[in-house]
């Protein structure tokens, strides 16, 4: 019982969030006191009433903010806790490309590479219940950065959320800067200068 009150709870937290989490456990609570009382007092007509509203509104909660987020998180999610996933490779799962909608808001992290948790950094900042489309672009010199300037894009774009492995994304930007390296014929010596850094820009998406 209690082993199962514990993963919905988990599930909960994963899909919904924090606020949502707090919600649920506070009506939960509600839910088991009135059992607890109507168990000392069964004939008390009053805590009936409030466990059966404890349980409409748990089961609102769980409704309302199931409308509320997009369903692509559920579909992204498995994908992109374990491997790369490009945006591409979505796509060629939706029949209408016009039915993803992605977000006009573009936001950017500067990776300067070899600081420690970076890209842990970066995820703990996103939203708990989004997905982002990143294209990443390499800066050799920060410091003489144009950004009209032509650009050199590392890869297609790919796909991340809050729970997206730190560690592949990592491995994936560091591959992709050996990989400029060796294909433009660059001297191995500009990734490990102290000016480059990596813009990552991202976007939300929605299906």
């Amino acid at each position: 019982m209690y082993l199962l009150l514990l993963s919905f709870l988990t599930f909960i937290y994963i899909q919904f969030g924090l606020l949502v989490l707090t919600q649920i456990v506070i009506w939960l609570m509600v839910f088991l006191l009135s059992n607890l009382l109507i168990g000392i007092n069964p004939f008390s007509k009053q805590f009936y009433v409030i466990r059966a509203m404890s349980i409409i509104v748990i089961i609102f909660i769980l409704y309302y903010n199931t409308k509320e987020i997009s369903f692509g998180a559920m579909f992204i999610l498995p994908l992109s806790i374990n491997k790369i996933t490009y945006y591409e490779d979505l796509t060629k799962d939706i029949k209408d490309c016009n039915f993803v909608i992605i977000d006009a808001i573009t936001e950017t992290e500067t990776f300067h590479l070899f600081k420690v948790n970076e890209t842990s950094d970066f995820l703990n900042k996103l939203d708990d219940n989004a997905n982002y489309i990143v294209n990443i672009e390499f800066i050799p010199n920060f410091a003489l950065f144009d950004e009209n300037a032509p650009k050199m894009i590392l890869s297609k774009p790919f796909l991340i959320n809050r729970y997206s492995s730190s560690t592949n994304i990592t491995k994936f930007i560091f591959e992709r800067l050996e990989f400029m390296a060796d294909y433009y014929y660059l001297d191995d010596g500009i990734i490990q200068l102290s000016g480059p850094v990596v813009l990552m820009n991202y976007n939300k998406f929605y299906i």
